[in-house]
């Protein structure tokens, strides 16, 4: 048995220095950075009604006026992710920042002198809607390149970010609306934005703060053969970070220096790359190979689901609890902060729960999926001040790791540099789906008259989204378990 075993090629392990995220450090301003300006930009969309309202009236338009300024304004959000991952793989994630949060500024300033309707499309419906596209992607990716292990304590904080901008930014905005005028509170708003500038200047290059750590990895004979052949080129794949290859000693190679080197070596030809169709070139730059993964499919569209339920019943909460549960306008706000209140704690407190036990963000999803379902199905038949207040807190609870997780789940299934362009595709299906799909939720509560089945119509979609996402998360369980026993296996090999 010992010969037969020492004739077995033995795995050799070799100690090498490999460069991590610092999960830290200066990650923590970055954080900070994203929450100051989720605070005066992100709060955005919640105040429209309440800046924007008397403005719309003057103007001649109500109702379809509004939904055709704030429909702009979404849609610009969702469809800027894609061009913000672009340009995010040809700049930084700081220059995206910052371009986002001027644009925020622009959008809210311009906003103050509108005269007619196609003024408020253009100021905040594209200026300001492109702005915070751009925010969104590029805070998310700024943060995930930062932290590995407390990633979504990181995402949570700076999300809070934008519950206290919803908690707090509606009075700031009616006192300046009593005191100064629409013009004056634009303008006063928009100077507020410029804070946001501030938090964005605030994220850096991560390759800035890498740490180094020692591992043990199992070497292949063979790639340590070609490696020591062409060891003046070889790049470590696990050091390259946002379209940056770095070096083992942490110096950092261009794209022009990879290409002297592999030209230098005989390796891929100038002219394949000069040859490239302007197809092709599109293609590689918003890394459209994601969406030959059925798992990529699956989970951007299941986040869709989850963010179109969750924004369809944030609309018809209010209609439900003053014309079903009859109560009065202090009552229903009441309820209203109760969720937005529960919302920030559940930012602040469920993240770190998830970091400390390992749990993956699509398992979150999953799990308080279930919980928003059994909470507003039982919240649908109430009427009861005292428990809707309840109900609500619950709802506010978890409903907020919904919104910290989607983009985690997103970035957990691709390559850190195709993070940028795998989030611009999820707020592009959400673009996608959102509006259809509030439109068809829109259709049931009128023509059945019904907020119940409206609401559960709403869960349906979640349901919907469990029966995609639950047989795939059995499927990587089973892959996990197998490629454990298999390393296991090896180690005991060696």
């Amino acid at each position: 048995m010992s010969n037969r075993n020492s004739m077995m090629a033995v795995p050799r392990v070799e100690k090498r220095l490999k460069l991590v995220p610092p999960d830290g450090g200066w990650g923590w301003m970055v954080v900070a950075g994203a929450a100051l300006s989720n605070i005066f930009n992100q709060s955005m969309l919640s105040l429209f009604s309440l800046l924007y309202g008397d403005a719309l009236e003057a103007m001649g338009h109500n109702t379809k006026g509004a939904a055709v300024v704030l429909s702009t304004m979404l849609f610009t959000t969702n469809f800027g992710g894609p061009i913000a991952g672009a340009i995010v793989k040809l700049t930084s994630t700081r220059f995206v920042a910052v371009l986002g949060a001027c644009s925020c500024t622009l959008g809210i300033l311009l906003s103050g002198f509108s005269t007619n309707i196609w003024h408020l499309v253009i100021s905040y419906g594209i200026l300001l809607g492109l702005g915070l596209g751009f925010i969104q992607n590029s805070s998310f990716v700024a943060i995930n390149s930062y932290f590995k292990l407390r990633k979504s304590r990181a995402v949570g904080l700076a999300n809070v970010g934008t519950g206290i901008g919803q908690t707090v930014m509606p009075h700031i905005v009616r006192y300046l609306l009593e005191n100064y005028g629409f013009r004056g509170a634009c303008m006063l708003l928009g100077s507020l934005s410029l804070h946001g500038i501030g938090g964005t200047l605030l994220i850096q290059p991560v390759a800035w703060h890498m740490k180094k750590v020692e591992e043990e990895v199992i070497i292949d004979e063979k790639i340590n053969l070609l490696e020591e052949k062409h060891k003046n080129i070889v790049i470590d794949k696990d050091h390259k970070i946002n379209g940056e290859a770095i070096y083992q000693n942490g110096s950092r190679i261009s794209s022009n220096e990879k290409g002297l080197a592999m030209n230098g070596n005989n390796s891929t030809p100038k002219t394949t790359q000069q040859h490239k169709s302007i197809f092709r070139k599109i293609y590689e730059l918003f890394d459209m190979s994601l969406l030959l993964s059925p798992r990529f499919i699956n989970i951007i569209i299941g986040t869709a689901l989850t963010v179109t339920s969750i924004q369809n019943f944030s609309l018809i909460f209010p209609f439900f609890l003053q014309k079903v549960a009859s109560l009065d306008k202090q009552q229903t706000a009441n309820c209203m902060s109760a969720v937005a209140i529960a919302d920030i704690i559940g930012r602040l407190t469920l993240p770190v729960f998830q970091d400390k036990y390992r749990i993956k963000a699509r398992m979150m999803i999953i799990m308080t999926s279930v919980w928003l379902i059994v909470v507003r199905q039982v919240l649908a038949y109430q009427t009861d001040l005292g428990v809707l207040l309840l109900l609500s807190c619950l709802y506010g609870f978890g409903r907020s790791m919904v919104i910290v997780a989607r983009n985690i789940a997103i970035s957990e299934n691709c390559r850190m540099d195709q993070v940028p362009a795998a989030v611009g595709l999820g707020m592009l299906s959400m673009g996608m789906i959102v509006p259809p799909a509030g439109y068809f939720l829109g259709w049931i509560r009128d023509y059945t008259g019904s907020f119940i089945v409206c609401i559960s119509a709403q869960n349906a979609l979640l349901v919907m989204f469990l029966i995609m996402w639950v047989p795939d998360m059995i499927l990587i369980w089973f892959e996990e378990r197998r490629r454990k026993k298999k390393n296991g296996d090896v180690l005991e090999m060696s």
